[in-house]
């Protein structure tokens, strides 16, 4: 038995034994070398897994075994491994997570580090026994690092069976936290954090800027000192830095100065005490409101590339609001 098939073995059986799989569902799979895969034959029980229940495939899903047969979901997995830079992927249909999908859209996590690890989770709609829409799936793991089919289950990838593993189990105990919120009297949509004035009072213009143009920067900082909640939470912080948003592709940056919950100036120069850098489609996104702008630093999609994000952290919630107001103006 090879390393990988002992692999497979394990996590099937850590998952049976958290619960988040039962009977014969779910399925696992990973990459091996020479474009090949291995993964979780029909009907076989994760919590029991021998090695006869482990197939291996080729890139286009067909096993190179005769007489064998892989999951049902083989064409999700395949569709994940051509569309992501996943090198595992599980596939379970946690109790908690199942329930909360028959009755919303998405899961907004509870504590800080639900947040930043997992983000906010979107629930893909289906009708079907298993995934014939893939390409669905795909799209969603471009923003996320895992997601939520309705009344199916969760799909989660990583770089090994142990990143998709605990990135499942979070979420299972993310959504069990809500459940427990609701019982003792949230809101099932109310979030953890304060959300009075969640839509921030921007005046729209219909007018869009070009990504990291003086007038798109311009339109932002005139955003955030318009805003009294920004104003009086960088006060309250003693939000006083100076932050650099750097665009990889063209090399332009911008500095903000902060002082005391106020923008002060705006300069064309990567001379800010903290430096964050990324492609313009992620910059896009985050803009966009397709990814929380901490997640991205924490995936790796932007990076901090001076500063500490711990000394950041300590300014969350006025660069929160502004990350909120910044959403709202249109990027072409």
């Amino acid at each position: 038995m090879t390393r990988l098939e002992r692999e497979i073995i394990r996590w099937g059986k850590l998952l049976f034994e958290r619960r988040l799989i039962s009977g014969w569902g779910g399925n696992l799979s990973c990459r091996l070398a020479g474009n090949q895969f291995l993964i979780t034959g029909q009907h076989a029980p994760l919590g029991f897994l021998t090695a006869k229940d482990l197939v291996r495939i080729d890139r286009a899903g067909v096993p190179l075994k005769k007489g064998q047969k892989a999951s049902s979901e083989t064409p999700m997995h395949m569709a994940l491994y051509a569309g992501t830079d996943a090198h595992a992927i599980v596939h379970v249909h946690p109790p908690m997570v199942l329930a909360f999908s028959l009755l919303h859209d998405s899961f907004a996590p509870l504590s800080f580090e639900e947040k930043y690890t997992i983000g906010e989770v979107p629930i893909i709609a289906q009708d079907t026994p298993t995934v014939t829409k893939p390409r669905l799936v795909v799209e969603e793991f471009k923003y996320h690092p895992v997601v939520i089919i309705k009344g199916h289950g969760t799909v989660a990838i990583g770089k090994s069976f142990q990143e998709a593993f605990l990135l499942t189990d979070l979420l299972e105990e993310a959504v069990h936290c809500q459940f427990f919120k609701e019982r003792a009297g949230g809101s099932p949509t109310e979030r953890s954090e304060p959300r009075t004035d969640a839509q921030p009072a921007v005046q729209q213009t219909g007018e869009s800027y070009a990504l990291f143009s003086q007038e798109h920067m311009q339109a932002l900082i005139e955003s955030a000192n318009q805003d009294s909640l920004f104003r009086s939470r960088g006060a309250e912080t003693g939000l006083t830095t100076s932050l650099t948003l750097l665009l990889d592709e063209t090399k332009v940056a911008w500095t903000v100065q902060f002082n005391d919950g106020a923008i002060t100036s705006l300069t064309p120069s990567n001379t800010g005490e903290f430096l964050i850098g990324g492609k313009a489609e992620w910059w896009r996104a985050v803009f966009s409101s397709r990814i929380d702008a901490f997640l991205a630093t924490q995936q790796g999609k932007l990076k901090l590339l001076r500063g500490e994000l711990a000394q950041l952290s300590r300014w969350y919630q006025p660069f929160q609001r502004a990350f909120a107001i910044w959403q709202t103006i249109p990027v072409q």
